[in-house]
């Protein structure tokens, strides 16, 4: 198996809505359920420790993003042994610094979507023996067959999490 020497299993934050009465499954967000759900998938068949990071960066700051996240994992089946539980981070790099102490000259699985996972490998690069990416939430299937139609909400999302992304990696850059 690819993924024989890691040591941990590192899924960045996403987003969980704190707003309104809706089921506790509806507050999360499309990117966090497919990265927590892949991480959950690979510590139970390779036996690895999730860390699971993310602070109070919600709507209601007293909800902590990650221990939200430790409780479906639990109830996705993960076992406690493999969730270390790291309640800082407010965005990529914040949380990276969290979890450096666990990651240094370590072999990791980054687990995030694929529009993230260059930002998110290059901050972990700092630190990490290893990175193996296991990209998530992708936003197009790869096929490139043109055409011209009037763009769809859909599209104009993707353009946002797209020009979202690129201003992460310029302020990344600018200030690191």
């Amino acid at each position: 198996m690819e993924f024989e020497g890691t040591d941990f299993i590192v899924t960045p934050a996403c987003y969980y809505s704190t707003v309104g009465k809706v089921s506790e499954i509806s507050r999360w967000s499309h990117c966090s359920l497919q990265r927590l759900v892949q991480a959950s998938k690979l510590s139970k068949e390779l036996d690895k420790p999730i860390l699971v990071t993310g602070g109070n960066f919600l709507h209601d700051p007293n909800t902590n993003y990650s221990q939200k996240a430790f409780d479906l994992l639990l109830d996705l089946g993960v076992p406690r042994k493999n969730l270390i539980l790291v309640a800082k981070g407010i965005d990529t790099a914040s949380e990276v610094e969290s979890i450096k102490s666990y990651i240094t000259k370590k072999n990791v699985i980054l687990v995030t979507s694929a529009t993230h996972m260059k930002r998110a490998s290059l901050l972990l690069s700092e630190h990490c023996n290893e990175i193996n990416i296991f990209p998530v939430d992708f936003h197009s299937s790869g096929s490139l067959a043109p055409y011209l139609k009037i763009p769809s909400v859909s599209a104009m999302r993707r353009v946002e999490i797209a020009l979202y992304e690129y201003g992460a990696r310029v302020k990344y850059f600018l200030f690191s």
